[in-house]
């Protein structure tokens, strides 16, 4: 069940991010006047792959900092390849011109950057919320263990 409303919370964020992009992109970076219908579900499909991507890190056990630098280093390029991949797929931007893959990789970067912040914070509160609870149950044993 953490690990639905885990994903899940990724899912909003990354979605959030993806709709700030579109918007940018539309409106400041490559202007148009209307948004095809598809690209909403396009959006929800982008989004869901690359909250998927985020199971690389594993919940039964802490990592290293070595391999959360590497599983991190892979999940930005995991996700700069379907954002890029699936851009070029709907047709989002043109592969072939650098000053469309530059703007792409920019926002890749804030969102993957400011996703990974507020769920690294969000997990440090869990855990040491979780510290705080496992220690008061331990103070409650030894008490009632004295009480005995």
């Amino acid at each position: 069940m953490r690990k639905i409303r885990f994903l899940i919370q990724i899912f909003s964020m990354v979605l959030t991010g993806v709709v700030i992009a579109v918007a940018l992109f539309t409106t400041v970076i490559n202007p148009t006047d209307t948004v095809e219908t598809e690209l909403f579900w396009q959006m929800l499909l982008v989004s869901a792959l690359c909250t998927l991507v985020s199971l690389i890190y594993p919940w039964d056990r802490e990592m290293s900092k070595t391999e959360v630098i590497g599983r991190t280093m892979i999940h930005y390029i995991l996700v700069n390849g379907i954002v890029l991949g699936g851009g070029a797929f709907f047709h989002w931007y043109n592969p072939s011109e650098i000053r469309n893959i530059i703007p792409m990789l920019l926002i890749i970067a804030l969102i993957f950057a400011v996703v990974s912040v507020i769920s690294w914070r969000k997990s440090a509160a869990d855990a040491a919320r979780m510290n705080e609870k496992l220690e008061e149950y331990q103070k409650k044993a030894e008490r009632d263990s004295l009480e005995r």
